[in-house]
């Protein structure tokens, strides 16, 4: 069986600098697309940030929005999950959105209940 080898990699301070620039992560960056290893980025960002940052990347690897909030799969990235996702998900037009936080409207309705 071959090792498959992921990379997880936050940003703020990891994989961006204190600029937002990861000028000084290049050469690692450009060794993992070398190798083909899967480069998924996780962080407290919103999808829009962080597709913002994968598009100056040319990364087209899954990533995490929102500590975990969620993780986002573009289309057809996993031939076995197409059409059966086997957890609760949904797709738009370029991603399987796998949501792991509660809803904006369930926490507001759940601090109304509260007050």
């Amino acid at each position: 069986m071959k090792t498959q080898i992921i990379i997880f990699t936050d940003l703020d301070g990891t994989l961006l600098d204190s600029r937002y620039s990861f000028r000084h992560a290049l050469p690692a960056i450009h060794n993992v697309v070398e190798r083909k290893i899967p480069l998924v980025l996780c962080s407290s960002k919103t999808r829009a940030e962080i597709e913002r940052i994968r598009l100056k990347l040319g990364n087209n690897d899954p990533f995490i929005t929102e500590n975990g909030g969620g993780i986002c799969v573009p289309k057809g990235y996993f031939r076995s999950l197409r059409g059966r996702s086997g957890f609760s998900a949904s797709y738009d037009d370029n991603y399987l959105i796998i949501k792991l936080g509660a809803s904006y409207e369930g926490l507001r309705d759940v601090m109304h209940e509260l007050h």
